[in-house]
């Protein structure tokens, strides 16, 4: 019985150490590049399977990307990586 509450004490102890700077260290990670770069991924593997059942001409998927690249004509670094990912040839 005295060893359950110690390992109770322990564990509440042990949450309420561990638990704040999992958020902190959750949250640096997500700013990250790499957060960034894993956040993009899902995301954009979310919306792909997401609209793939739709094989219309015009597909929300497509409607989605041009209202993007759109709002973001004028942002040089952007047109860069536009140009740079199409340019890059996958083994599709």
């Amino acid at each position: 019985m005295r060893i359950q509450v110690l390992e109770h004490i322990i564990e509440q102890r042990f949450e309420s150490f561990l638990e704040p700077r999992l958020e902190h260290w959750f949250r640096r990670y997500l700013e990250s590049s790499s957060g960034e770069a894993i956040i993009s991924t899902i995301l954009a593997d979310v919306i792909v399977s997401w609209m793939r059942p739709g094989t219309g001409e015009d597909n929300y998927l497509e409607t989605i990307v041009l209202d993007l690249v759109g709002r973001l004509k004028d942002n040089p670094g952007f047109r860069e990586r536009i140009l740079a990912t199409m340019s890059n040839k996958t083994a599709d």
